[in-house]
């Protein structure tokens, strides 16, 4: 005779397959502005055409003016992405700091629904931060009469300590450096050595450009 015990009986639960999120951070200040966002833009866009056998998911966070903010939730939809996409915000401050720590944000809720294994920042930008982390936050300390200013110093010692977060929290920093100029601040490059992250210099940060670079981050990542 074969007794059959409830131990015996294994649950087999179906487990999600958990996707990547690749993040886009992309400064929409200055003049280079228009460039970057629709270089960004056609990027996420290629990037889910590319991703419809995947379970991975695509974010924008354009950065102008005093703060970031998500323009394209995580999503896997080219028709929303297109859509919200239409209007890209561009001009004003370079709130750096605080894009960092938006894309952190969301990728931490991400990761929270359970069905994100990987979080990827990619950051589009010319390594220029001139807003305060206190100013994008709303801090009395930072706006009203007599506002607390920081120095250039100060402002990038903000960007790295954000950066070095993103890599504390297990997740990938890919840096993509517009800067075209003659002069480069360095900055951008420091972001990614601060977060164990990649860095590439695209001074034309085209679509097809910023889409293969994240392309090859991404497969990198998943095969380690």
């Amino acid at each position: 005779n074969v007794y059959v015990e409830s131990a015996d009986f294994r649950a087999k639960k179906l487990a999600r397959k958990a996707g990547s999120l690749v993040i886009f951070c992309v400064d929409a200040s200055g003049s280079m502005a228009i460039n970057r966002m629709s270089g960004a833009k056609g990027a996420v866009i290629k990037l889910l055409s590319e991703s419809y056998t995947t379970r991975d998911k695509v974010a924008l966070i354009p950065f102008c003016g005093n703060k970031a903010d998500v323009l394209l939730p995580p999503s896997k939809s080219i028709a929303m992405a297109t859509n919200r996409l239409e209007t890209l915000p561009c001009g004003g401050g370079s709130p750096l700091a605080h894009a960092l720590q938006t894309a952190m944000r969301t990728g931490l809720n991400a990761q929270s629904m359970g069905d994100t294994s990987r979080v990827m920042i990619v950051c589009v930008t010319d390594g220029r931060a001139n807003v305060p982390l206190g100013v994008s936050q709303e801090d009395p300390e930072f706006i009203g009469e007599d506002p607390r200013k920081l120095t250039k110093d100060e402002l990038n010692e903000e960007v790295l300590e954000m950066a070095k977060q993103v890599g504390a929290m297990g997740m990938s920093l890919l840096v993509i450096d517009s800067e075209n100029q003659f002069v480069s601040t360095g900055l951008a490059k420091k972001i990614a050595e601060v977060a164990g992250g990649k860095y590439y210099y695209l001074p034309n940060a085209n679509e097809n450009a910023i889409a293969s670079s994240v392309s090859d981050a991404l497969a990198e990542a998943k095969s380690m």
